[in-house]
């Protein structure tokens, strides 16, 4: 019989040994707790990679703390054996699609939740709670971002309905950019028929473009834990822009709209974990095609061994086609690509108000 390879159909036993090992080699890449444990029977340079990428994450989270002071808790992704800090790639796929990550600083705990959109009875349970409000497109309402601290029973969180509940009940004014010469060729159909004045009249009695200055929602069982205003508060920039490591990061959507084609409204929350400070950034985002655009940003920041918040709130707009004239010839074979970005186009806008309030717990 020959030893070194058989003639019939199948796979090679080999070719399965070497498979299993190339399989073997990815787990123990991802988990860091395995890496200084090398198998004898892998191949040692990949080994020796392995190693030296953990050794160096070792070395990095050794400078900056002796003793971990955070737990990462989410049993689908593989947390470090010396930090516990999440190690990407992240969420395990599952049916039904979620993923409730979250993390915890001495007294503090970071969570988040993404959920698909809302299904046709959650709408209609939806329509009965914000009543007159037609509902956006797209509503992730079971997805949310929470940052507690359980001793002192307080948290702030975002969520999609909130989000709508502070959507105005009335015109907002804003028209789409051909709503004139509509109005006008209206205008002259009523000179030559018996057309009256109601076709001419607002439909919806809300705000159409759901411009909402949700700051989140704050739940604190202690009367005294409410922020109070102060304006002279600033964000800590100097302490942002260190590079610190980021234990944990989310971002998601809470809703959606493309304005009948007429542009987009869109509010999503990103949050960002260090080891002694927390930030939180919920941005709605409005580009209304030819008109304006308009962009409201809440940032959350959290010291965690103070136990202090900052909630600092900006609300900028500017003119559509000056925004467009600030973007470079030739940027993009889509001229109007740059458009999509909001972090791009609240640097061009202009600052039209500012409120920060202050929380010591």
């Amino acid at each position: 019989m020959d030893s070194k390879r058989s003639t019939g159909p199948g796979i090679n036993v080999v070719q399965i040994n070497q498979a299993r090992e190339a399989f073997a080699q990815t787990v123990r890449a991802r988990n860091p707790r395995n890496s200084s444990q090398p198998n004898p029977n892998a191949n040692a340079n990949a080994n020796a990679n392995a190693s030296a990428v953990w050794d160096t994450h070792r070395t990095v989270e050794s400078t900056v703390m002796a003793k971990p002071r955070h737990k990462c808790m989410n049993p689908k992704n593989p947390s470090c054996a010396h930090c516990a800090a999440v190690i990407i790639p992240a969420p395990v796929a599952s049916l039904p699609a979620e993923d409730t990550p979250s993390i915890s600083v001495e007294d503090w705990v970071i969570t988040t939740r993404k959920k698909p959109i809302l299904n046709s009875q959650e709408l209609e349970q939806w329509e009965q709670i914000l009543g007159p409000l037609a509902l956006p497109e797209m509503i992730f309402g079971n997805s949310f971002v929470r940052i507690e601290n359980a001793k002192h029973n307080w948290s702030l969180e975002f969520n999609a309905l909130d989000a709508l509940k502070a959507v105005k009940l009335e015109d907002s004014g804003i028209r789409v950019s051909y709503a004139n010469k509509w109005i006008d060729s209206k205008k002259k159909q009523q000179r030559t028929s018996d057309l009256d004045d109601s076709s001419l009249q607002i439909g919806q009695h809300y705000d159409w473009t759901y411009t909402t200055s949700y700051k989140g929602t704050v739940n604190a069982q202690n009367t005294h834990h409410t922020p109070s205003e102060d304006d002279s508060e600033v964000l800590p920039l100097e302490k942002l822009t260190r590079p610190d490591p980021i234990l944990f990061y989310d971002e998601m959507i809470l809703f959606e709209d493309e304005l009948a084609d007429n542009g987009i409204s869109v509010v999503s929350v990103k949050v960002r974990v260090m080891s002694e400070r927390a930030l939180i950034l919920s941005r709605f985002f409005l580009r209304v095609d030819g008109v304006l655009f308009r962009v409201y940003d809440t940032r959350v920041y959290v010291e965690f061994d103070e136990n202090k918040v900052v909630i600092e709130h900006k609300e900028h707009e500017g003119d559509y086609k000056t925004v467009l004239n600030k973007q470079k010839a030739g940027q993009s074979r889509d001229p109007k690509a740059i458009l999509r970005d909001s972090n791009w186009v609240v640097q061009q806008l202009s600052l039209v108000k500012r409120e920060c309030e202050v929380l010591q717990l």
